[in-house]
């Protein structure tokens, strides 16, 4: 049977100099919403189209390029080729939400051009309700963008989308919950709750990829510190690997 894996990764987020991120909080486990890993074919591009998005340029993190957003560091790992973009995997997309959505659209919609050049913008494509559409990187990053009326600043991370068949997806969703303590949220069901975003999971009928090889290869988490990594679950208490700095979700599928 085919393995379907997503990986995460755990650290302590601590660069040079402070984080325009904003990274929220930890919660009670001493964990929050940290970065997305990408990979892209030629960086350089990649990172110019998240810096459109909104995004700013953080301190370097270990060779990284790092951009960083209300809630989440975007890491742009070193120029490589990808197997795929986001969608079709495990993780599908991932969302942010604006204040106007047609004002961020227009904003975008030079880069849009230049993305049809075949250069390093943005592919823009409208959502299906209102106040939703979607964005892809260069490297075939799907972004969702919400619409908030009351939000106060031009765009924050909101959501990790996952894409789980069916009879996996109570054992994912408690998984999340056992592991890193992340919360239900009342009123929105298959939605978990982590400081800064949340992890919704969505029940898919056709088999999803594995995240590795992609161009959103993981997602990670921010410790309060090294401690946290000794005192979450091991194998014997939570399904999944022991944890030891890079962790994989237990396969799916």
């Amino acid at each position: 049977m085919r393995k379907l894996i997503c990986r995460l990764s755990l650290a302590a987020l601590v660069p040079a100099g402070p984080l325009l991120a904003q990274l929220a909080p930890v919660n009670e486990v001493g964990l929050s919403m940290g970065h997305l890993h990408l990979a892209a074919p030629d960086r350089e591009k990649e990172a110019k189209a998240w810096l459109a998005l909104g995004g700013q340029l953080e301190n370097n993190l270990s060779g990284n390029i790092p951009i960083g957003f209300p809630g989440v560091v975007v890491l742009i790992g070193q120029s490589r080729p990808v197997s795929a973009g986001s969608a079709g995997s495990l993780i599908d997309h991932v969302a942010f939400r604006v204040p106007d959505l047609d004002a961020a659209l227009a904003r975008w919609k030079g880069v849009d051009t230049w993305w049809k050049a075949g250069s390093w913008g943005l592919k823009i494509e409208p959502g299906t309700k209102p106040g939703q559409a979607f964005v892809t990187t260069p490297a075939g990053t799907k972004c969702e963008i919400l619409e908030d009326k009351a939000l106060k600043a031009p765009i924050v991370f909101d959501h990790v989308h996952y894409y789980v068949d069916e009879s996996r997806l109570r054992e994912m969703e408690d998984y999340y919950t056992k592991m890193f303590g992340a919360k239900p949220v009342k009123g929105e069901p298959d939605t978990l709750s982590m400081p800064g975003a949340k992890l919704v999971f969505t029940k898919s009928s056709t088999p999803t990829a594995e995240t590795t090889g992609r161009s959103l290869d993981h997602i990670g988490l921010n410790m309060l510190n090294a401690d946290v990594l000794k005192a979450l679950p091991q194998p014997s208490k939570a399904k999944g690997p022991s944890c030891s700095g890079l962790m994989r979700v237990p396969p799916w599928g």
